[in-house]
């Protein structure tokens, strides 16, 4: 998606409502730490502290790996795609069926060559097809190749695109475009929707479904 697209919040509440359903979830957040990530959800009323007590909730927090000392000739950081790959057999493969967020996939992407990066979604995807797990990664538009944009479409079994577009004055409406899901007939159709005190809301009289 787009920036201001509601993406993050559309992913966590994907998030919320599997933890509610009774399957534990993963955050793997790259520019924002867990307690941000917390706070966040927090505004929406999906209180996390619960599932926490209940561990069935747990974050794998890339951007607070970063250590530096005062010196700034120390850091700890081992970079995003690495860590995703060192944590997924301690944290994710235990799990069973669960929910994970990768947000955001693009940092994962630019923190390693794409080949490695590539083997780590072919992980997370068997994973997931072989526990009936559900996995999201968030992405940014228009800092990709083609090819690699285009690869992360292939590997993943549900696309959907969150735009903006320029609606009346100075406001801008967003946008939604299935562009493929498992058993769904994609028809291509936009669906409006907003991001409102529950979350993504749809405006429109199509639901996605």
């Amino acid at each position: 998606g787009e920036a201001d697209t509601g993406m993050t919040v559309c992913a966590q509440q994907i998030l919320h409502q599997g933890l509610l359903d009774g399957r534990p979830g993963v955050y793997f957040t790259t520019g924002r730490s867990w307690e941000d990530v917390v706070a966040e959800m927090g505004v929406f009323g999906w209180g996390l502290g619960g599932f926490f007590e209940q561990r069935r909730m747990w974050f794998i927090d890339s951007f607070s790996m970063k250590r530096e000392r005062a010196t700034g000739e120390v850091s700890w950081d081992i970079g995003p795609a690495n860590l995703l790959m060192k944590e997924f057999p301690r944290v994710v493969a235990p799990l069973g069926t669960c929910t994970i967020v990768v947000d955001n996939l693009s940092d994962v992407i630019r923190s390693a060559p794409f080949p490695a990066v590539e083997q780590t979604l072919k992980i997370l995807q068997s994973h997931v097809r072989a526990t009936r797990g559900l996995c999201v990664l968030l992405g940014s538009k228009g800092i990709h190749s083609e090819h690699v944009e285009n690869t992360v479409k292939h590997l993943s079994d549900g696309v959907v695109d969150l735009s903006t577009e320029p609606f009346g004055g100075e406001e801008y409406a967003r946008k939604m475009r299935v562009l493929k899901m498992p058993g769904v007939l994609a028809e291509m159709k936009v669906y409006a929707y907003r991001v409102g005190p529950a979350g993504i809301e749809m405006a429109a009289l199509h639901r996605v479904r």
